[in-house]
């Protein structure tokens, strides 16, 4: 491809086959390894909007999340990064054998964007109704937003969390530095499925 305006990465090299089979020629995969910063460097040397597709069950949020964590740092400003989970028991190939390349292009370009799958990610089984769990949630979201360069999309993010929280990153960062990083106990990233995270259905389609 001369000009390449979208990137969709697959976990598969055999989704790559079956998209290109179904005309979808804008997909890549990383050949059986996680996503990882090097892959994202390289990504975004040849477009500046990347969308990571991910099976919709566990393994799949898991390689997401991966993939989120890895890309922060190229996340410059003008580039995208959108995450589009199919529905579970699908995979590219199935799906756009299915439906075709027109359903499967719609969804890529409806995917989510990475500040809000972030964000309803870190904030899953949190009540922002509370104190306590806003706290928390700021706790977790601060060192992923320091990943990302300065710029727009990171004041943005920034934005994102005072409107969430209630507090600014200073605010955050004056609390952990306070309570030696702890600020709302730490704990792992839910991985159990989001139901305000975008998931590919049917009605979608």
């Amino acid at each position: 491809l001369r000009q390449i305006d979208r990137l969709i990465v697959v976990e598969g090299y055999m989704d790559v086959v079956a998209l290109a089979q179904a005309g979808v020629a804008n997909a890549v995969a990383t050949l059986g390894t996680a996503a990882t910063p090097e892959h994202f460097h390289k990504l975004y040397r040849y477009t500046e909007d990347v969308v990571c597709c991910f099976d919709g069950d566990n393994a799949g949020r898991k390689a997401a999340w991966r993939a989120l964590e890895s890309a922060l740092p190229e996340l410059k400003d003008g580039r995208q990064l959108k995450f589009m989970f199919l529905p579970e028991g699908e995979d590219p190939d199935s799906l756009v054998r299915a439906r075709g390349k027109e359903a499967f292009s719609r969804l890529a370009a409806e995917a989510t964007p990475a500040i809000e799958y972030l964000f309803s990610r870190l904030a899953d089984g949190l009540d922002l109704r509370n104190l306590d769990d806003r706290a928390r949630l700021g706790s977790l979201a601060l060192p992923h937003i320091e990943r990302v360069p300065a710029g727009i999309l990171k004041d943005l993010m920034q934005a994102r969390l005072a409107e969430l929280t209630g507090f600014t990153p200073r605010q955050v960062i004056a609390d952990r530095a306070r309570t030696g990083g702890t600020t709302g106990g730490a704990r792992p990233v839910p991985l159990a499925s989001d139901a305000r995270t975008h998931q590919a259905t049917g009605a979608d389609l």
